[in-house]
């Protein structure tokens, strides 16, 4: 991309917005820009992992979501679901064995392409992007290491009740990034169905945790949440 494109300084200060180029001089990001090339997908996209077997991506705006099909009943488990500031294939980013998930757009996506070879070059022209690298793997590793483990040793609500907490803002105590879903959305999330996750909504709205307005959930009481998350309330 050239920097005399109309949208050069907007993406940049995207990467730069980014956790992935966490210290990443302002230099250094321009050169990467410049090999990168912008797509927009539009909402419901889907492609397979297969796809980007030589790309690399950093998502600008709009959420995409990672998720595994059984083959013999199609139900789906959704493993993470990306937004702005997110990077994506990191599998491929690390080796060139295939795996196999789905990608699919959940609004309308604007990413960043760039050959999967170049930015292992770039990556390792900088040692501090190495370790930014490893800290962020390690982020990805925690939540999919908690959601393996909570799946066994947590009930439907208390996983319900976790998934919340995580994507609330602490600031403005508001739902990010699953604040609108369908409940058989939720539902992928935390490995369970939705008429489970309906009745577990209907409990956390009854104790007062929780409220419901037009598909968007609002947490009322956040200590209560929390307690509920860590098996504390009794209902």
């Amino acid at each position: 991309m050239s920097p005399e494109n109309t949208h050069f300084v907007r993406y940049l200060e995207s990467l730069k917005a980014s956790s992935f180029f966490l210290d990443v001089h302002s230099t250094s990001l321009k050169t990467l820009l410049a090999q990168m090339v912008p797509e927009k997908w539009s909402l419901n996209t889907l492609k397979n992992s297969s796809d980007f077997t030589n790309s690399f991506h950093f998502i600008v705006s709009g959420r995409l979501k990672g998720y595994k099909v059984n083959a013999n009943s199609g139900r789906e488990h959704t493993i993470f679901i990306l937004k702005k500031g997110d990077v994506f294939d990191l599998l491929q980013l690390m080796d060139e064995e295939s795996h196999d998930i789905y990608w699919e757009a959940m609004d309308e996506l604007e990413v960043l392409k760039i050959d999967v070879d170049t930015i292992r070059q770039w990556i390792v022209s900088l040692p501090t992007m190495v370790n930014t690298l490893m800290h962020y793997m390690a982020k990805r590793m925690r939540r999919l290491e908690e959601a393996a483990t909570d799946i066994s040793l947590h009930s439907t609500l208390v996983r319900l009740s976790g998934l919340l907490l995580m994507y609330m803002n602490d600031e403005s105590q508001k739902l990010e990034t699953i604040n609108n879903l369908p409940n058989d959305e939720i539902a992928r999330l935390i490995g369970t169905t939705r008429p489970v996750v309906n009745r577990h909504i209907q409990q956390l709205k009854k104790c007062g945790a929780i409220s419901v307005r037009r598909k968007h959930i609002d947490v009322q009481n956040r200590l209560l949440l929390v307690s509920i998350a860590q098996e504390k309330y009794i209902f």
